[in-house]
């Protein structure tokens, strides 16, 4: 393992531990490169690590990897501007955008969807049959349990009415609770379904799938530069054309970077009510 891998692993292990590490110090000129917390802060240094040393090449000055400990935060953190450049949900780059300013660059190529899992024994066939059972996903904040809500509201299926929806920290966790015993159904990311090693996979069925949105969106804050922004933006869409972009995009799923229109953002607004009403 690298010198810079093992930097990076420990600056985001740093930015789940000491929450405000970039926050109240300068971290020297180097360039904050947020990304949301899809997965736990060492996958996401294994993922995104040679994404970093791309914009590290492109930029000309070090670029840190920073995260934060849950969804709620690293929204806080992106709205006070603590992120130079930032990797997020598609409805997290929305709000970015429209409330704290931030230009949208590229989308990953892949789509964003949930994907619905129960045991392969289990008697739930079709959406329809989650009727009187429990569904686990992680908080309604993120995209795909919105989603989930909207699809099953008009299938009939209400939390409290006639299914109970719990709620827990990751996509990963959320993944595996079917599983566990710890719901009858269980809804992640397909993304995180299809690359990341589900153990006991032949143990789980697929029984349906949300809608798909655009993929995760990468943005440039308030304080980077118009001629970087266009410089990065050109270099990110040429990236999976690269050995390491290659070697990028097989492993995190996004098939390449791809210029994003303002349609596509303008798709992702009824996700982002939450957030504004909250101001």
């Amino acid at each position: 393992m690298g010198f810079k891998t093992v930097t990076t692993l420990l600056l985001a292990w740093l930015a789940v531990l000491s929450p405000r590490l970039w926050a109240t110090q300068d971290p020297g000129g180097a360039v904050s490169f947020g990304i949301f917390p899809y997965v736990t802060p060492v996958q996401l240094a294994k993922f995104h690590n040679p994404l970093r040393d791309y914009l590290e090449e492109t930029i000309g000055r070090p670029v840190v990897l920073v995260t934060a400990p849950t969804f709620p935060e690293f929204v806080a953190r992106t709205q006070q501007g603590l992120y130079d450049y930032v990797l997020t949900a598609p409805h997290l780059a929305r709000l970015a955008q429209v409330r704290d300013g931030y230009e949208p660059l590229v989308k990953t190529g892949h789509q964003v969807q949930g994907v619905y899992l129960v045991p392969k024994e289990s008697p739930i066939r079709s959406l329809q049959d989650i009727r009187g059972h429990s569904i686990m996903m992680v908080g309604q904040a993120a995209i795909i349990s919105q989603m989930v809500v909207r699809q099953l509201a008009e299938l009939g299926l209400r939390d409290g009415e006639n299914i109970e929806i719990r709620t827990t920290r990751t996509h990963n966790n959320a993944m595996y609770a079917a599983l566990r015993g710890e719901s009858d159904v269980s809804v992640t990311g397909i993304l995180l379904y299809d690359k990341i090693n589900l153990h006991d996979r032949d143990k789980v069925r697929v029984v349906g799938h949300t809608p798909g949105v655009p993929g995760f969106i990468l943005l440039a804050g308030n304080d980077v530069a118009g001629a970087e922004r266009t410089r990065v933006k050109a270099a990110l869409i040429g990236f999976a054309d690269t050995p390491a972009g290659k070697a990028y995009v097989e492993p995190t799923g996004f098939k390449r970077l791809l210029p994003i229109d303002e349609a596509e953002m303008e798709s992702l607004q009824p996700f982002i009510a939450r957030f504004l009403d909250k101001r």
